[in-house]
């Protein structure tokens, strides 16, 4: 673990918010443009429109294999800083594009670019932090990050509304810009005598460690099999409103309302995790996501797929509060035992979180057509999977930390 970052704790938890926002700004604030791509590319398939977030989620997982191992070798900022210029790039080419294919093809960029910036949160924060309090800051800097949620679709709805879908693509390359300065106050976390060779043998061997290593795995699993149910939401939450209960113009301020809500819920849960344990904390919020699940998949049954506004929206608030909670939890249990190998393991539980999820995601976005049901099932089926998954993790973890402990004092 390195030397404390001269900034204050306060700003390095909005900083690490801020650097992982970038993933989800290049989703968020483009949602409310969907319906004018959807009109200026002719689209006839619905799930088309999907792409654009699936695409982008698997360039996220790809990149996160190269990102890792560069990072523990290169250190933290040079991968930040590169990511965040190709970040720029990516997002100029996608409002540009004159074509769908080619606007999918700009968005795997885009997606390739925001894997440094999320690879890197964990990392940098596994530098400077460990055990609960490492789980506290991470959870701090989730709930401040949920403020982009909050504002991005606003805003987003603001800048298609005076200008265009295009420049609605665009800007967040903008908005990165400005993270990348403020970057600059970020002094790099990962000591020279810590950075691990870059070679093929030296690479596999790192990731190698990071798969047996039973209680990051398990962990790893969890976060993709959460990821896999949210992720079908966010490609698919705009088009729901609009097909299910007509309510497209207040998509915008519905899902800004939620994410505050998720945010203020993460925020409280930081707060308690240095009192009560990660351990602890996990056992209360995974039977909370998986019981609020079951519940909702029950009404959209009884109610043949389309339930009332606000009890459905209600739950699914609900869910996505414990389970935002629970993911960044989870993050910080999984990077644990990782010690100086941090961005491998950054990597390999990103590949595995975005990379897997997504893919589980198209499952569930192939049935969604006029109908919250396959969406609610995702959510209880997946939201199990994540249970069984973080048990499994719980029972080696204790044997994990102790192995890192000993292998890290010889």
């Amino acid at each position: 673990m390195s030397e404390r970052p001269p900034v204050s704790e306060r700003e390095f938890i909005f900083l690490l918010a801020a650097i992982s926002a970038t993933t989800a700004l290049g989703i968020d604030f483009t949602l409310p443009a969907f319906d004018d791509v959807e009109e200026a590319f002719a689209l006839t398939n619905a799930s088309s429109l999907a792409l654009i977030v699936t695409v982008y989620f698997l360039g996220l997982a790809t990149a996160q294999a190269v990102v890792g191992p560069l990072a523990d070798r290169f250190g933290r900022k040079v991968v930040l800083n590169t990511g965040l210029i190709i970040y720029v790039i990516a997002a100029i080419a996608s409002g540009a594009a004159p074509s769908f294919g080619l606007l999918l093809a700009s968005r795997f960029l885009w997606g390739l670019a925001a894997g440094a910036p999320r690879a890197m949160t964990l990392a940098i924060a596994r530098d400077v932090y460990e055990g609960d309090r490492m789980a506290k800051v991470v959870a701090a800097s989730t709930a401040a990050f949920m403020i982009i949620p909050a504002i991005a679709p606003l805003l987003g709805q603001g800048v298609l509304d005076a200008t265009n879908w295009r420049f609605t693509f665009t800007a967040p390359g903008i908005l990165a810009i400005a993270l990348a300065l403020w970057v600059r106050r970020l002094p790099e976390t990962l000591a020279e005598e810590d950075r691990r060779p870059l070679s093929f043998s030296k690479t596999s061997q790192a990731i190698g460690a990071v798969v047996r290593t039973k209680s990051t795995f398990g962990f790893a699993l969890a976060m993709m099999f959460d990821f896999a149910s949210f992720g079908s939401f966010l490609s698919n939450s705009a088009q729901l409103f609009d097909q299910v209960y007509d309510r497209d113009d207040s998509f915008a301020i519905s899902f800004g309302g939620m994410s505050i809500i998720v945010g203020l819920v993460t925020f409280f849960g930081s707060r308690l995790v240095t009192k009560t344990g990660v351990t602890r904390m996990l056992n209360i919020v995974l039977p909370l996501s998986v019981f609020g699940a079951a519940a909702a998949f029950a009404i959209s049954v009884l109610a043949d797929g389309a339930p009332s506004f606000w009890p459905w929206f209600g739950l699914v608030t609900f869910i996505n509060a414990v389970r935002t909670l629970m993911n960044s939890l989870i993050a910080s249990e999984a990077m644990g035992p990782m010690g100086a190998l941090a961005g491998t393991a950054a990597a390999v539980t990103g590949v595995l979180q975005m990379g897997g999820g997504a893919l589980l995601a198209t499952l569930t976005d192939r049935f969604i057509a006029g109908s919250v049901t396959p969406l609610m099932a995702a959510y209880l089926a997946y939201g199990t999977a994540s249970w069984i998954a973080v048990r499994f993790a719980e029972k080696h973890k204790a044997a994990d930390l102790a192995a890192a402990a000993a292998a890290a004092a010889s």
